[in-house]
This record gives C-alpha cells, structure tokens and sequence, in this order.
C-alpha cells in the first residue's frame, strides 16, 4: 500500500515538473515594450493619419487585414481581406475625435512572434483588435490585424 502511494506521489511530482516547464514564461524587458511600442505606433498613427508611424508598424510586403463584411442587401457576413499597406491608405488625416487604446495583452514566442490584444475607442465605435507581429530584420512589425467593431 505504501509503494502504491509512493508511486502515485512521485508520478503527480514529474508530471507537475514536466508541465511547469512547458509553460509559456513571462515577457519583460526591451521585447515586450518593442512589441507595445510597436501596437502603440498603429494605433497613434491611425488616429493622427500619420503614414509615418503606420509605416513602422506595419508589414506592408506581406501584411493584410481580415475584417468582417455584411452585405447590405442579403445581410450575409463575408470576410474581406485588404493588404495593410491600403488599409493604411484609409488614413491620411489625424481624426477630429479622441480615441483611445489600451493594450490588454502580450504574448511573445521565442522573441520572434507576438500576438497583442488591443481595447480601442472612439467615441462612435468599440473595437477588439488582434495583431499578429513577426520580429523580422531585427524590427517587430504587424502581418496581420483581425479585429470586431461594435456601434456604440
């Protein structure tokens, strides 16, 4: 009975270690803070029609943007897919409202990849975006934004 015990303790141990290393770990530092400078500099140049800094943020050779499209007539939702370099074409003029951005969460994988969750709000519309960066020539930039808009 007590080798049965024992088995079963020393099996939970190794399988708690296996699992803890396995986890993803905590991002700080100089990564972390390029990824969110990188989000930052989508957002503000959005809303400041600043092409500069959309052209810091996004990958223009091989980003796109996915959004979902309902068709006015049949109410059928599609999805459509711009590249990022004309969807930053959409915005040649700083906004005459006050928008806002909050970043809600990071994750980075081996200092290569990131996904950024980004709360952002105009005074019209709510929206939930999700940006996927590739660290690539030693910058973080944006291949891919999906995002949900909802009328206030």
């Amino acid at each position: 009975m007590q080798s049965i015990k024992f088995i079963t303790i020393t099996t939970l141990l190794v399988l708690s270690l296996i699992s803890t290393s396995n986890q993803a770990k905590s991002v700080t530092g100089s990564e972390y803070q390029a990824v969110v400078d990188t989000a930052y500099n989508y957002f503000n140049g959005m809303a400041n029609g600043d092409q500069q800094l959309l052209e810091k943020a996004f990958d223009f050779d091989f980003g796109h943007v996915k959004m979902i499209n309902i068709d006015k007539k049949t109410g059928k939702e599609t999805i459509r897919t711009v590249t990022l370099q004309e969807f930053s074409g959409f915005f040649k003029q700083a906004t005459k409202d006050k928008w806002q951005a909050k970043v809600l969460s990071v994750d980075i994988v081996d200092d290569k990849m990131a996904m950024v969750k980004l709360n952002f709000d105009t005074p019209k519309t709510h929206y939930i975006d999700y940006l996927v960066m590739y660290k690539r020539d030693n910058n973080w930039r944006i291949i891919n934004k999906t995002f949900v808009a909802n009328k206030k």
